[in-house]
């Protein structure tokens, strides 16, 4: 192997998949916000604005 040991390889593979989860999230958080955007612009056209 590389010379890690178990417990180093469990650490940094932590830190590997706690990468992956925060940009899948931006992601996420982008897709589901033009999304949103879409969603919120059909509802005004079909029923009209509401009021608060």
């Amino acid at each position: 192997m590389s010379g890690l040991s178990d417990s180093e390889i469990l650490f940094y593979g932590g830190i590997a998949v706690m990468a992956v989860s925060v940009v899948l999230i931006i992601v996420c958080a982008v897709f589901f916000s033009f999304r949103w955007k879409r969603l919120k612009k059909r509802l005004e056209h079909e029923y009209g604005v509401l009021k608060r």
